[in-house]
């Protein structure tokens, strides 16, 4: 094969992300990011995503739990099982550590959680647990190419608060690029009779984001 007879040639991730443009470019701009880009996220919308997201890691675990029995072969198998125990172990221990250092309480993570964030969890899980395996690719990859995206872009911008500068940061290390780059080339392999599936799953991912990036703003008024 010469180059000519790459050229034209779209990924078929790249297609889903361009039929699904306007949720994608949505949560680029939105005000999570853009605070957070400005330099003006506030403590309280920080430390309240901070326990959203924190919440959300048990549910991750069981979606790529289901995506590793689900998975085609032991490679994909052996990637997973790397996914979860990072999951299990430096997440779970990045957010015990935060809490201490941003002033997270036990009463603050009792409070009850809004209601987009319970959609975000159990939206996300019901995907991957009643589809099959790409059904769980498409909706990480919604989720983490989302975040390697901005934050590599936000990390590049001056961010006063330590704790947030590391947390961006982390999304914009390369093996957090590497983890959305694997997901990226699961989706490039199914075949173009996917593709309308997989941009519906990838979709509802993205909308389900951009409500639980508003809740951290739910009752601020400015």
């Amino acid at each position: 094969m010469n180059d000519n007879d790459n050229k034209g040639f779209v990924p078929l991730s790249e297609q889903i992300r361009a039929a699904n443009l306007d949720v994608w470019d949505t949560m680029q701009a939105h005000r999570f990011v853009t605070d957070i880009e400005a330099d003006r996220l506030s403590d309280e919308a920080f430390k309240a995503y901070l326990v959203y997201e924190c919440d959300f890691v048990e549910t991750a675990m069981l979606i790529f739990g289901h995506m590793l029995v689900k998975a085609p072969s032991l490679a994909e198998r052996r990637w997973l099982a790397g996914v979860l125990q990072a999951l299990a172990t430096e997440q779970i221990g990045y957010f015990e550590a935060t809490f201490k250092a941003v002033g997270v309480t036990g009463e603050d993570r009792a409070k009850p959680l809004p209601s987009s964030v319970f959609a975000f969890r159990d939206g996300m899980l019901a995907i991957a647990r009643d589809g099959d395996y790409l059904d769980g690719v498409a909706i990480m990859l919604a989720a983490e190419w989302m975040y390697a995206t901005w934050c590599s872009r936000a990390a590049g911008k001056p961010i006063t608060n330590p704790v947030l500068k590391r947390w961006v940061d982390l999304h914009a290390e390369p093996e957090f690029l590497a983890q959305a780059d694997w997901l990226r080339r699961q989706i490039d392999a199914a075949g173009p009779a996917e593709a309308d599936r997989l941009g519906q799953r990838f979709r509802k991912a993205l909308e389900l984001e951009i409500a639980f990036h508003s809740a951290p703003f739910e009752g601020d008024e400015s």
